[in-house]
């Protein structure tokens, strides 16, 4: 079907775009097909933003990440517990690991239906509420009482649940030339959060441990409150009332730089716009007899259907699909049960010798969470340069090798010093990309109407898988007391398999999202032969352009 294009003059020479822009005005493009409006903005690239510039949106998204340190603190928590408590019973401690990825899913359904309605600063605010209960209840519990351990978890998996969406909020603020770099903070404060638990578990009692992430909580609660402006392109897209509001916010973002404040705003107004004007035209759609009838079913699906009670475009399907292959590829590799049970792993695959020789189980996860830190700041350096997809398949790559090599170096007769190199390689490898950089596609490859609400439902889907490998792992990698270690060598086969999958379905399916604005990525997932017209329609403009310019 043909498209009908239209093309708007140059913007006036008065006005603070025209005045912003160093060598073409900007271009404004709209297409009609059907009932469908597609806005694409053609803007010159922005000079380089110094680090003045910059800093603002850093602070937002560090204080913001630092909620994103608790999943890192619960998933070793239970090795601190091991550290106080010996477990005699599968069973109990598969419980008290899964039962925290069980309760997971509810806290991302409930986030990312409650911050499209209250607001993203809002959201993390509450957050923080099942976080504070949860280390409230550790906090009086004793190791013995396995009913409160288990409610101390269920509440602390509700809010990392709810932690997962972050990754959206910082993807909104950040500029499309440094949201890359920025959204790789997650990978880092995730294995702070690691680090911090390991090394405050190594060095304090039970009680104390749970005091100090009490207080840690509670004082990233009032960072939150202080240093968090609310998200602009919430504020524009679902509170259209409030553009003051918006502006605001997004001059708490950009300070200074006044040339970069009114190009982002610009956009801002216009797709702000732009979304108004569909939402009208829908609305007049409707015969005149049944318009009263049609707004109030908008209004009661808008208010108990999801967005997935109806039919999606390729750019929300798409993503989802991709999203959803990569999660499951990711828990299948065994990322994350060698994060949660890392002490019962390194014993296993040592046998009988000591994992650390003088030193103590928890004093070799602090060394071992020192190298995942290291690892993950320079995922996030590396990442500014050659972008997050060659690093999520040499990362799955490396996993593969190393849990090869623990397969085949695990038994009664090798030497334990092999097999400990994989699973350290091997825990190493997953921080710098494929344990964290599936999360921050979240914040990228989905639109924005439905970022929150299909970012929940693929969090909530990836937990739920999460949940049956750790309930199932402790049961594989049981050797019945033989001591041959079979079990744990077939257990890290299958992880290499699918660490290798992962890297060739990235490798086949991922787009590269380095520097590219959400408008680009969306059209990465539109139909060939709208990415096709669009390419038309683009160099039409662009001579458009040109031509008005010169004259």
């Amino acid at each position: 079907m043909a498209y009908r294009t239209f093309t708007t003059p140059l913007i006036s020479r008065n006005s603070f775009v025209w005045k912003n822009q160093r060598t073409l005005s900007n271009g404004i493009q709209f297409k009609s097909k059907s009932n469908d409006t597609i806005c694409l903005i053609e803007q010159t690239v922005t000079k380089k933003l110094s680090m003045g510039d910059l800093f603002p949106q850093i602070l937002s998204s560090i204080v913001a990440f630092l909620l994103v340190t608790q999943p890192g603190i619960n998933m070793v928590y239970s090795n601190i517990f091991l550290n106080h408590y010996e477990f005699t019973d599968v069973s109990e401690l598969s419980w008290l690991t899964s039962i925290l990825v069980l309760c997971t899913p509810i806290g991302a359904i409930a986030i990312g239906i409650i911050m499209d309605r209250i607001g993203r600063k809002n959201a993390f605010l509450l957050t923080t509420v099942p976080l504070l209960i949860s280390w409230s209840i550790a906090s009086v519990a004793r190791p013995e009482n396995m009913s409160l351990i288990y409610a101390c978890r269920f509440f602390a998996g509700i809010g990392g649940g709810m932690t997962s969406m972050v990754v959206v909020y910082v993807s909104e603020i950040a500029h499309s030339s440094y949201r890359q770099v920025l959204l790789s903070l997650n990978s880092v404060f995730f294995s702070v959060g690691v680090l911090f638990a390991t090394m405050v578990g190594s060095l304090f009692q039970w009680q104390t441990v749970n005091v100090i992430f009490f207080i840690f909580t509670a004082v990233t609660t009032v960072l939150l409150v202080i240093f968090l402006p609310e998200s602009p392109v919430w504020l524009a897209k679902f509170r259209t009332n409030r553009m003051y509001d918006a502006r605001n916010s997004m001059r708490r973002i950009y300070p200074k730089n006044n040339q970069v404040f009114t190009e982002e705003l610009d956009c801002l107004y216009f797709a702000a716009k732009t979304t108004t004007t569909a939402d009208e035209t829908a609305v007049h759609a409707q015969p005149s007899h049944c318009s009263s009838c049609g707004r109030a079913n908008r209004q009661r699906k808008r208010k108990w259907s999801g967005w997935w009670h109806s039919p999606q475009p390729p750019t929300v399907m798409r993503p989802v699909r991709v999203l959803a292959t990569v999660f499951l590829l990711q828990q299948l590799s065994g990322c994350y049960p060698v994060i949660f049970y890392a002490v019962p792993v390194m014993r296993s695959v040592a046998g009988n010798a000591a994992v650390g020789g003088p030193y103590s189980d928890m004093d070799v996860m602090v060394a071992l969470g020192a190298v995942r830190l290291l690892t993950s700041v320079v995922a996030c350096v590396l990442s500014a340069h050659i972008g997050r997809r060659p690093l999520l398949i040499a990362s799955s790559l490396a996993m593969a090798c190393s849990a090869a090599l623990v397969a085949l170096t695990c038994g009664p007769e090798a030497a334990p010093v092999w097999p400990l190199i994989g699973v350290a390689v091997f825990a190493c490898s997953g921080s710098a990309g494929v344990l964290v950089f599936p999360w921050t596609l979240i914040g990228e490859l989905l639109p924005v109407s439905v970022r929150a609400a299909a970012g929940a439902a693929i969090v909530a889907y990836a937990y739920t898988l999460m949940f049956v490998v750790l309930k199932a792992f402790p049961y594989a990698v049981a050797d019945g007391g033989d001591g041959s270690g079979r079990p744990v060598a077939t257990t890290f086969a299958a992880f290499a398999a699918a660490s290798l999958a992962m890297a060739v379905y990235v490798y086949a399916r991922l787009p590269e999202t380095m520097g590219k604005r959400f408008d680009e990525i969306e059209a990465h997932f539109a139909d060939d032969s709208d990415n096709d017209d669009v390419d038309d329609d683009d160099h039409h403009l662009a001579v458009t352009i040109n031509h008005d310019a010169c004259s």
